[in-house]
Order: C-alpha cells, then structure tokens, then sequence
C-alpha cells in the first residue's frame, strides 16, 4: 500500500511539474490584446522555449563611423518546478563574463532578480561584484497606447573605491510598432523610448548625473534586436544583432581570436 501511495504522489508531482510547465508557455505564446484592451508584448521578448539549451547573441556594436566591434551575450532558460528564468552572460569582445543577468517571469512580464558584475583584481583573476537590485523591470508584457514607464534601477560599487557608488536608473517606455530587416528577413517589432540617469561619486565629494536618452528594439520570435544611447548631439552608441549560434561556436570565434587563451564561462 504504501508503494502504490509513493507511485501515485510521484505521478501527481510529475503531473503537477508539466501543468505548471504547460501553463507558463501557452502564456508566453500569447495573444494580440489582454481583456482590458492591453497590448500583449510577450510575443515580442526572448523566446525562452527556443533558449532552453542556450543561444548566443551577437551585436555589432558601433562607437562611431570608423570604430566598429562585436559584442556577444548568452542567453539560456530554465524551468523550474514553480518558475521560469532567463540568464544573461555578457562576453563583450573578450573571452570572460563580464556581467551576469538572472530574470524571472512574472504574471506582467520578466523581473531581473539577479545582477552580477565582474571585475580584475591585482592578480589578474576575476572577482564578481554583487549589485543590488532596487527596481527590476526588465520588459513588460502588457502596454497600453498611453505608454506608462517601467523602471528599471540598480546600484553597486566597485571593491577598489567601496565609498564610490553606481546608480543607473533606466525608464522604459512603449512607443509603439515598427519593423526591423534581421538576416535579410523582415520582422514585425515593437520599440522602446529610454531615458537613462547614471549617478556615480560618494557624499564627501559629491556626485556627477549624466543623463541619456535612446531606444530599445525587440524583434517578434528574438529578442532585443538593436539599442542605441545618445550621448552627445551626433555622437551615439549603437548595438544591432547580426547573427546568433551555439556556445561552442562562440568558443571556436575566441579561440581564433584569441589562440591559446582559455574562456570563462557561467551558465
């Protein structure tokens, strides 16, 4: 008796695990509007289904006319018993992390709960800076034509200068749909109006504010396809992907790179 009790419990937890599983993507499928008259955005963000086993990202990401280069992130979901995840490593141009990004899926979108930045000591050697996460909204699921921001806030210090603070604070905004040209295929997307603050510096000596505006682009069935920042009348930074592939291709890109130098990895 207690064998067949211990069968069917296991069975009612599997069940459980594939509803919940089941239930979590028909909502990432989603729909054209919410019941309320929201437009459902979900469509529209990393397709965490597809990103079971990890993608690369790679953007092109360009400085001015004559400076160009090609930064990499990798992406990877998990599925849990109870939630869904999606984790970010930043690879920039070199062969080590560079920053770490942990989201998970709420009922009106993806929530960061986990930000790590990596910095070099003395010694060469890697040491993860933890950041605090004072506001996590990373992209919302449901916007109205009204707009509405979407506050995404964060701070950290490095440990060299543990007095000096880092505040970014990113206000998103919806502004509406558009089209963007990925791999010679044209892709319905949505874009997004940034207002940035990046506040550094300590109370003794005081803090400096610069302030940046830009624009996100998410692309249906990819992602974050292109982001720009101004940063001075004519002069912006610019990220556009170009083309996506497995890790161990990545690796490979490094290694021709780079021969001889071993990458670091967090997934």
């Amino acid at each position: 008796m207690t064998g067949s009790s211990n069968f069917h419990t296991l069975n009612f937890c599997n069940m459980q695990r594939k509803i919940w599983i089941l239930v979590s993507m028909a909502l990432l499928a989603g729909v054209a509007c919410t019941r309320d008259g929201k437009k459902d955005l979900r469509d529209f963000y990393f397709p965490l289904k597809q990103l079971e086993d990890g993608m690369v990202y790679a953007y092109e990401s360009a400085r001015n006319d004559s400076l160009r280069d090609t930064t990499y992130w990798y992406y990877r979901s998990f599925l849990s018993d109870t939630a869904i995840f999606l984790t970010g490593t930043y690879y920039g141009s070199l062969p080590s992390p560079q920053q770490f990004v942990r989201e998970e899926m709420v009922r009106n979108g993806m929530l960061t709960n986990e930000v790590f930045l990596y910095t070099t000591d003395s010694l060469g050697k890697q040491q993860p800076v933890l950041v605090e996460v004072l506001s996590g909204s990373a992209f919302p699921f449901e916007v109205s034509d009204s707009g509405g921001i979407f506050l995404y806030k964060i701070r950290f210090a490095f440990p060299a200068n543990p007095e000096d603070t880092i505040t970014l604070i990113k206000n998103r905004r919806y502004l509406g749909d558009t089209t963007f040209t990925f791999q010679n295929e044209t892709n319905k997307a949505v874009v997004f109006e940034l207002k940035e603050l990046i506040e550094s510096g300590n109370r003794q000596q005081g803090y400096v504010e610069p302030r940046y505006a830009g624009k996100e682009i998410y692309a249906k069935g990819i992602g974050l396809v292109y982001s720009e920042k101004r940063i001075s009348e004519g002069y912006a930074l610019a990220n556009r992907l170009i083309f996506r592939c497995s890790m161990d291709e990545l690796v490979a890109i490094f290694q021709k790179k780079y021969p001889g130098m071993m990458m670091g990895r967090r997934e």
